[in-house]
């Protein structure tokens, strides 16, 4: 009896023992299990971590790429040559690999976002495909297709590469779009009908004064001219935005609305008025794209020397004899004495009062050139003529080689009916305008000079003093209007006649110091604005009217024509506006720079 209630005791110790094992082997497997989760969950962790660290560093290949293509994007193209020259990106710790090819053939489209919407530009497709990888093989890639837009500058009615300054005194009303790579100032009596964009900010201001506006108008979307009243000053971006889009339906837009700087058509780092020097034999095949020089289809190379011989009747003689011509193959030069009735030297032709010279002007006589041109169009017609200096004299002080137009009302006819025909005159020189000029037929048309000067109609073609004329065609007379060169001296007597210039203007300017308003800007010298780029040396008061249809486009400061605003002249009453004909490729001046940018348009991860 004893026996049987001892084993039941021994049954039950045991059964308690094979539980507490079996609770111990089931508590492993969830702790093994636990510890292989959260050894999983280390690895995943970490390999997204790593995918995520080589999906930063591959974007950021990306872009450096992109800036590349950006900075490659030379007057209008980039070319095989610069693609294979694209610089692998270097990001310490990956090895980055990538390969960029063009997709089909350049394309003429109507820009449809962004800031620049409704110009046209010409349009080229990359694809950039790019990867990193790091020490682990941890890897991403993707495809980043890019669109490399080349802007014709013409078709903005202001366009500036450094500040831009509107404050015209008189009412002005602007016709046309305004972009600046640089600050936007706007001060009083303006309106402007177009959009107006920079990657800066814009200051409801004048440069060199701490001087509130308070006549600025812009139309907005419903064409209605709207007063303006903030600036980059009193909103930030968030603010400046959303009053925008309020008041004028985004048609002022500045850094706060992404818009960047438009690429100009010169290599990275070269002066930007290299666009308009003499040609080199030196010259690389990316800058004789964008020079003006080798675009043109006549060059005009003046001997300075000639215009150092003292005997003035000699140096006229000689002055054609010294010229050298040079045209493409086909393309005929004038006979010695055709040239001697286009090209005629004026040296100290007259006083130049605000810049304080006498210029020695090559005139040229477009209606010689007309004339000439037309009995032979399809070999003679210009298209872009060129006017560059060798060996220029050291002259007395004062002295400044430049070109003039003259008798330019009507340009010469097209080669060829299918032709829309047009004229650019480009120099490095001061480039002076006498009288109209494009009014009679219009026709594309550029001007093109380190400064570009307006005069107004002379009295007669020949600026004639001759008593046999009546009173009011005589140059000196005192009821007579308009310019004469033998007048120039006493700033009373300069009274402009109403004038009409029809071209696009491409020149420098003259810059306001610095910005009164930042520290270290004490007394900052006046520059004049955009409305004094076109620059006047008459008075054109009592009613005098200046009427310009083109586009204003300045890329540097003059070199040469350094002196700044002051009040030498009277404005004119200026009807100005831009000529909407630009917006027409076909109708762009010959020769017209590109400016452009790389904008990305799709991204797609590949692995």
């Amino acid at each position: 009896m004893p026996s049987r209630s001892r084993e039941p005791r021994r049954l039950r110790a045991g059964f308690a023992l094979e539980m507490v094992l079996l609770l111990m082997v089931a508590m492993s497997v969830v702790i093994v299990t636990g510890l292989s989760a959260v050894s999983t969950i280390s690895r995943t962790s970490g390999a997204d971590y790593q995918a995520a660290r080589a999906s930063y560093a591959m974007e950021g290949a990306g872009d450096d790429l992109m800036s590349q293509l950006d900075a490659a994007m030379q007057d209008g193209q980039v070319t095989a040559e610069e693609i294979g020259g694209l610089a692998t990106p270097e990001l310490p710790g990956y090895t980055v690999t990538h390969s960029t090819a063009a997709k089909g053939d350049p394309a003429l489209r109507t820009v449809t976002t962004g800031p620049f919407t409704g110009l046209y530009s010409m349009n080229q497709v990359f694809e950039i495909t790019v990867s990193a990888r790091d020490s682990s093989r941890s890897r991403a890639g993707a495809v980043i297709t890019v669109n490399a837009q080349s802007i014709p500058v013409f078709q903005f009615g202001v366009f500036y590469d450094q500040d831009l300054e509107f404050h015209p005194g008189p009412s002005m009303t602007f016709a046309g779009r305004v972009h600046t790579n640089g600050n936007l100032y706007t001060y009083n009596n303006v309106t402007f009908d177009g959009v107006l964009t920079t990657p800066e900010s814009t200051f409801l201001a004048l440069k060199n004064a701490e001087t509130g506006s308070n006549g600025v108008f812009i139309r907005n979307g419903s064409g209605v001219a709207t007063k303006l009243d903030f600036d980059s000053r009193s909103h930030g971006e968030a603010a400046y935005r959303l009053r925008s889009e309020q008041l004028l339906d985004s048609r002022l837009m500045s850094a706060a609305h992404g818009v960047r700087p438009l690429q100009l058509p010169l290599p990275t780092g070269m002066p930007l008025w290299t666009l308009l020097l003499p040609r080199d034999a030196a010259d690389p095949e990316l800058v004789r794209r964008v020079k003006m020089a080798w675009k043109a289809d006549w060059n005009v190379t003046v001997r300075g020397g000639v215009l150092a011989i003292a005997d003035t009747t000699v140096m006229k003689a000689v002055f054609c004899d010294s010229l050298v011509h040079v045209r493409p193959a086909g393309l005929e030069v004038p006979s010695a004495a055709d040239c001697r009735k286009i090209f005629k030297p004026r040296v100290n032709a007259f006083v130049d009062g605000r810049e304080l010279l006498q210029p020695d002007l090559i005139d040229i006589h477009l209606d010689s050139l007309k004339a000439w041109s037309d009995a032979a169009p399809s070999t003679r017609a210009p298209r872009v003529l060129y006017v560059g200096f060798t060996n220029l004299p050291a002259g007395t002080l004062g002295d400044m080689p430049a070109v003039r137009l003259r008798q330019g009302a009507e340009l010469p006819l097209p080669r060829s009916l299918v032709d829309s025909g047009g004229l650019t005159v480009a120099t490095e020189r001061p480039l002076y305008v006498m009288g109209d000029f494009n009014s009679t037929e219009w026709r594309p048309a550029s001007l093109m000079g380190d400064a570009v000067i307006f005069l107004s109609n002379p009295p007669n073609p020949s600026m004639s003093a001759d008593g046999s004329l009546p009173p009011t065609a005589r140059c000196g007379h005192a009821s007579a209007f308009g310019w004469c060169d033998n007048q120039q001296s006493a700033y009373a007597v300069r009274r402009a006649s109403s004038t009409i210039h029809n071209a696009a203007v491409l020149a420098g300017h003259t810059a306001t110091s610095c910005d009164k308003a930042r520290a270290g800007c004490s007394s900052p010298t006046q520059g004049g604005g955009v409305h004094n780029m076109m620059n006047y040396r008459e008075n054109w008061g009592g009613g005098a009217t200046h009427t310009y249809r083109g586009s204003i486009v300045s890329l540097f400061t003059s070199r040469l024509f350094t002196r700044g605003f002051g009040s030498y002249y009277a404005p004119p009453v200026r009807i100005w506006s831009f000529e909407t004909r630009f917006q027409n490729p076909a109708q762009l001046p010959p020769g017209t720079p590109a400016v452009g940018n790389v904008m990305q348009t799709a991204f797609r991860p590949v692995h």
